[in-house]
């Protein structure tokens, strides 16, 4: 089964959202990987559930900082965040109602929902961040480290 990688055009080299993308990519590998090997509908809600979870803290994080920065397209942002969180209570019910899930729409629904969204919306926010950190701005968050 396929899985969702972490690769640099992923990323955005500013902390702490570059870890935060890498858990979210974990996570939603889980959920790959429970689906692909049939498991329960327990250990299925438990993985939604932590994805979902997770996704309102990072959402919660990259959005207080942009409010902080003052980035000018963080209402567009919130929006788009809004519509992702409503997709993975969907997959979330779909899992509650005993619906089959398969891995390959789990895996598809993972590229244009998680990777879709970091290669678009969020490198444009780092390309804000990383045009004030050129500024001197002191609010401008550290880059990322590599590990």
């Amino acid at each position: 089964m396929s899985r969702l990688e972490w690769n640099d055009s992923l990323r955005m080299d500013v902390e702490p959202i570059d870890s935060q993308h890498k858990e979210l990519i974990r996570i939603a590998n889980g959920l790959i990987n429970a689906v692909s090997l049939g498991r329960d509908t327990r250990t299925l809600e438990n993985v939604i559930r932590r994805l979902r979870e997770y996704t309102v803290f990072h959402f919660h994080e990259e959005e207080a900082l942009m409010e902080r920065l003052r980035y000018d397209k963080r209402g567009e942002h919130a929006l788009e965040h809004l519509r992702l969180k409503e997709n993975v209570k969907n997959c979330q019910r779909l899992i509650y109602r005993k619906e089959e899930l398969t891995p390959e729409a789990v895996l598809d629904f993972m590229k244009h929902w998680l990777l879709h969204h970091i290669l678009e919306s969020d490198l444009q926010f780092a390309r804000f961040v990383h045009r004030r950190r050129r500024q001197g701005l002191q609010d401008a968050p550290p880059a990322f480290d590599g590990s």
